[in-house]
């Protein structure tokens, strides 16, 4: 009787244990792509030619919504005080960044990330335009 009190025991412990536990994988998959934070424009140009502009007061700001367990959030483009808000959403298996600004335009542009420095682009016919950005 006391072994089967002990075995009735412990399974309602273990059966508490394991409902109680929730997926305890901290990991947020938005801010694992390291887009995250806020980017300084540092370079643009066109297929391999870099503009001779004068680089100024841009930035890129990417900021993780309520849902912690997706790959949108918010962003911010600032253009020398012309602000743009609205939402955006990664696709890490095309490497692709899709905005929506307020005004519900949408604007699709690939990216990569090396060592603190943000490359967005996207084609014109054949043209390559770029954009980097430091963290």
């Amino acid at each position: 009787m006391v072994k089967l009190n002990f075995y009735v025991v412990l399974i309602f412990v273990l059966s508490i244990i394991s409902c109680g536990t929730e997926d305890n994988n901290t990991s947020n998959p938005l801010i694992d792509t390291g887009l995250v934070g806020n980017w300084e424009i540092s370079g643009r140009g066109i297929n391999n030619l870099s503009s001779l502009e004068a680089l100024c007061c841009e930035t890129l700001s990417f900021l993780d919504d309520d849902n912690e367990r997706d790959l949108s959030g918010l962003y911010i483009f600032d253009e020398q005080g012309i602000i743009t808000n609205g939402t955006f959403l990664v696709d890490l298996e095309s490497n692709i960044i899709e905005y929506t600004a307020e005004s519900s335009n949408t604007k699709t542009l690939e990216f990569n990330i090396n060592n603190d420095v943000l490359e967005v682009w996207f084609y014109d016919g054949t043209n390559r335009h770029w954009t980097t950005y430091n963290k």
